[in-house]
């Protein structure tokens, strides 16, 4: 499979016989004339526009996978018998690929997307929000809240995760990486919502109480960036 980062949370996933695309909102799209499904785990614009409808071309088979706090009235018309709205702790099919979804921490979902004997894992938001200047109780029920919201990750052989690092949130950048390790893990992992700086990932990586997990964590460092897994 070959994945491309596009931007912020947005990733395309080429397949053998399809195209994953997630959290769009704005940035190149990888040319591709193979079915796509396209995931938006929340109505926030830095995960969302509707852009990403522009992805069903004449003659190209696409089916959309929107939270359902995205209003219907910003589908198109003409699109809306091939999209689902999904909302969370939920499971969902169209054709080959299954879907199942995880509450978010902040909106929307997370999800779960079986495609082509492959598991993959897209966070949306669903992420350790600690924030330095918080109260205490708040920063310990987050830590709990994402936790468990995880353990229904728990057991599943995950091939590619697409998972928050977020520089904003400072000393605690880490946290949702690290639980997410924890709880399930994943063959490959490629962060996410970085907001454009990159050095988070070597900074985790190179982390003394993260050597487990750095040869799983993808060296992204620019958009349009290409692996071949």
């Amino acid at each position: 499979m070959k994945i491309t980062f596009i931007l912020h949370s947005s990733y395309f996933v080429e397949l053998e016989n399809c195209c994953l695309l997630f959290d769009y909102y704005e940035g190149e799209v990888p040319s591709s004339n193979k079915p796509v499904y396209i995931f938006a785990s929340h109505c926030h614009g830095d995960h969302f526009s509707p852009k990403v409808f522009g992805q069903a071309r004449p003659g190209r088979k696409a089916h959309f996978f929107l939270s359902n706090d995205i209003w219907e009235s910003r589908v198109p018309e003409e699109l809306r018998p091939a999209t689902t709205f999904v909302a969370p702790r939920q499971a969902y099919q169209a054709g080959d690929v299954q879907v199942a979804t995880l509450r978010s921490t902040d909106a929307g979902v997370a999800f779960l997307v079986g495609c082509e004997g492959k598991l993959f894992y897209h966070a949306g938001d669903l992420n350790c929000w600690v924030w330095d200047g918080a109260p205490r109780f708040q920063n310990d029920q987050m830590v709990q809240i994402y936790q468990e919201e995880l353990q229904l990750l728990a057991g599943k052989h995950i091939n590619v995760a697409f998972v928050p690092l977020d520089p904003r949130q400072e000393a605690d950048f880490d946290l949702g990486m690290k639980y997410f390790f924890q709880a399930a893990g994943a063959d490959h992992v490629f962060p996410m919502h970085m907001w454009g700086d990159y050095s988070v990932v070597p900074l985790f990586k190179s982390t003394p109480t993260y050597k487990d997990y750095a040869n799983r964590v993808m060296d992204v460092s620019m958009p349009g960036q290409e692996f071949q897994l």
